[in-house]
């Protein structure tokens, strides 16, 4: 029993205390912070889009106009919406302290009228004042992102529109910047038939980037509609009332128990599609390293020395727990480290969105069996493909060599992906139950489910099942793997693989 420990803390040293995996654990809050840091950066440094109206009809350069101030206040709420949930301490009773239309909200045509009414984001910093944590800066202005330009000179002085784009193409292409310096991004072509034929032109250098065409697209789209009930009679104001109406969809779902949640469905949802994903991953680079140690130490003579004191069945052992314990460091740390980050918000003052936010992400993760489910199902995976790694490792005098059988087991394992989309949508439907219960797939098809509370004697009987054939597979695979790790010849032969698995 001592040679395996010393085996196993082997195998899990050999792979945890080396410059990779210690670097791989700096990696991932390095990388979660630097994700946010990309989001940041990214909607700051947003190119603004420049571009110009070339109108035949004379009419609808007021509506793009009008359009973009409408879009600009948007973005200016928007704006202040993020600060204020970051910015303003909550009330005593946990509520926000500020009225609407500074108090963060949806946005629509009332509260827009009233937040400009009320001064807008200035207004709204005057009166959040008395409210805001200590050393909170003031908030940065919103940022436009679509800008209407003049036409440069050359274009304006040209009699017709072909001659006017011809001298807007330089400008398009980067030859020449406009006035400021900056560089023109589209110029939208209005024909003089556009109230007949409804159809505009999109000069642009960058047709991926469809944020600007979707905007204009919009904005003429409102302009023609509400034309077109004016000229059925249909007073305009009326037509603006019932645009502005809109209805406030408020996802529900209902446990079992008849318990409702809102963001802690989402995140308990969310959470399993993550956490299959992750074991996917996980199992598979696991499985991996198993299978080049085990082919290394053949090829090297290294595995004769290791058998010279400790028994092949030990040595398997040894392996398989260590690498075992390689895999669940990693996610133990991380959710460690998420439970102590959780734990120690909570402590702090927070805005209710935030507070219901981490509620959520602890309830999801702590309060129901995910997390539990996802370290057992982590080893029973792991135990199902490791054992097939090992005995094909031990009978592969190279890697190539064992290529051979594992390329079929990841083909396998790849066949179920365009029925994931309808496990997802249907977690309780038929493909989900055929999958759960066929074992290759055991792990991934419960994971992905349990946020939709399958029965629990599916989940039961589908474990138990998958416990048998590992059971199974580890007592044949430890068969092949005593009689055909010192073995010797080149890659082995299917009939070779059964042979070993029947002495």
């Amino acid at each position: 029993m001592n040679a395996l420990f010393q085996l196993i803390s082997h195998e899990y040293r050999k792979y945890i205390f080396t410059r990779g995996f210690l670097l791989l654990l700096l990696v991932f809050p390095l990388a979660a912070a630097f994700g946010l840091f990309a989001s940041i950066v990214t909607d700051k440094a947003a190119p603004i889009r420049h571009f110009v109206v070339l109108d035949e009809t004379g009419r609808y350069e007021e509506v793009i106009d009008r359009a973009l101030i409408e879009r600009r206040l948007d973005e200016e709420i928007r704006a202040w919406d993020a600060y204020a949930e970051m910015a303003v301490k909550p009330a005593e009773d946990g509520t926000f302290p500020l009225e609407a239309p500074f108090a963060p909200e949806d946005i629509n045509d009332s509260r827009r009228e009233a937040f400009k009414a009320a001064g807008g984001s200035q207004g709204a910093y005057s009166a959040a004042r008395p409210y805001l944590r200590e050393g909170v800066p003031p908030p940065d202005p919103a940022r436009p992102r679509f800008l209407r330009d003049n036409l440069p000179p050359e274009a304006a002085s040209q009699s017709s529109t072909e001659t006017r784009i011809e001298a807007l193409l330089p400008y398009l292409t980067g030859k020449q910047k406009l006035a400021d310096g900056s560089a023109l991004f589209a110029v939208l072509v209005i024909p003089a038939n556009f109230d007949e034929e409804h159809e505009v032109t999109f000069w642009t250098s960058n047709l991926i980037a469809q944020d600007l065409r979707g905007f204009v697209d919009r904005a003429l789209t409102r302009s023609i509609r509400d034309q077109a009930f004016v000229a059925e009679g249909v007073d305009i104001s009326i037509v603006e009332r019932i645009g502005a109406m809109d209805v406030s969809t408020q996802a529900v779902k209902a446990d079992a128990d008849g318990a409702e949640h809102n963001i802690v469905s989402a995140i308990r949802t969310a959470l399993p599609l993550v956490l299959a994903y992750a074991l996917f991953v996980l199992i598979n680079a696991i499985g991996g390293m198993l299978l080049t140690n085990t082919v290394e130490e053949k090829s090297n003579k290294i595995v004769e020395l290791l058998l010279s004191s400790v028994s092949a069945t030990q040595l398997m052992l040894g392996k398989l727990i260590g690498l075992a314990l390689v895999g669940i460091t990693l996610p133990a740390l991380l959710v460690g480290i998420l439970f102590l980050g959780i734990t120690a918000g909570t402590g702090g003052e927070m805005t209710p969105e935030m507070a219901e936010l981490v509620a959520a992400v602890r309830e999801g993760l702590f309060g129901s069996p995910i997390v539990p489910l996802f370290f057992l199902y982590f080893v029973l995976g792991y135990l199902f493909y490791a054992s097939i790694y090992l005995a094909v490792g031990a009978l592969s005098s190279t890697i190539q060599d064992a290529q051979s059988f594992v390329t079929p087991l990841t083909i396998l394992l790849l066949i179920p992906l365009p029925f994931l989309q309808i496990i997802v949508q249907d977690p309780n439907g038929l493909f989900a139950r055929i999958f759960t219960f066929i074992p290759i797939y055991t792990p991934y098809a419960v994971m992905l489910r349990i946020s939709s509370q399958p029965p629990l004697w599916e989940i039961a009987a589908a474990t138990g099942v998958l416990l048998l054939v590992v059971g199974y597979l580890m007592v044949t695979m430890g068969r092949i793997y005593r009689n055909g790790v010192l073995s010797g010849g080149g890659a082995p032969s299917w009939k070779e693989f059964l042979k070993h698995g029947r002495k």
